[in-house]
């Protein structure tokens, strides 16, 4: 786990970074090592992970055991592929030194999604307003894709065009190949 400083820091960089503020790079560790720090993030954010995945489970699922396993290595590929899409577009771009630093800040954007997910994983377990829950959830959705796109901008320091590209790319990455395919390991009948 990065240290309290590093922590708290980010957490600064973050607030900046939700208010789309370009200061915000300059409270992330943007070396190789903070980006690999990083990763880290992915223990501690796996719970809340693991809450989501139990919330989808439905009469169509045959095992509940095997549909977390299979969430939870999706879990994982997505905090694996994204950036290796961003060291090969940092190639193609001509921007190797900012890659690390985008991963960094990549990585620790999933705790900026955690902490604004949790009220609607209340409200989503309590069973209130599923109206109103699927309404935050795709504003959720919307605000991630425009804050990703913002600070791909910044840390690539590439066009919009170039950052909308990388954004549809970890959309379909995400919602339309590992999610999926988690889904469809996980409710593969036993036996």
């Amino acid at each position: 786990m990065p240290s309290w400083i590093e922590f708290r820091l980010a957490c600064q960089g973050l607030y900046r970074l939700a208010l789309l503020d370009r200061g915000f790079l300059r409270y992330f560790d943007l070396s190789a090592k903070g980006a690999l720090r990083s990763f880290r993030l992915a223990v501690p954010l796996f719970p809340i992970a693991l809450w989501q995945i139990w919330l989808s489970i439905d009469e169509t699922v045959p095992s509940a055991a095997v549909f977390m396993f299979a969430k939870s290595v999706g879990y994982a590929y997505g905090w694996i592929l994204f950036p290796f899409v961003i060291l090969f577009a940092a190639r193609l771009t001509n921007r190797h030194a900012e890659a690390p630093g985008c991963i960094a800040v990549y990585n620790w954007s999933s705790l900026l999604w955690a902490v604004l997910q949790l009220p609607i994983l209340i409200l989503a377990t309590l069973g209130i307003a599923p109206d109103l829950t699927a309404l935050l959830n795709l504003a959720m959705f919307v605000a991630s894709i425009v804050i990703e796109g913002f600070f791909l901008m910044a840390c690539l320091r590439i066009a919009l065009w170039q950052a909308a590209i990388l954004v549809v790319i970890d959309v379909v990455l995400g919602q339309g190949v590992i999610w999926p395919i988690s889904t469809k390991l996980g409710c593969l009948p036993l036996g």
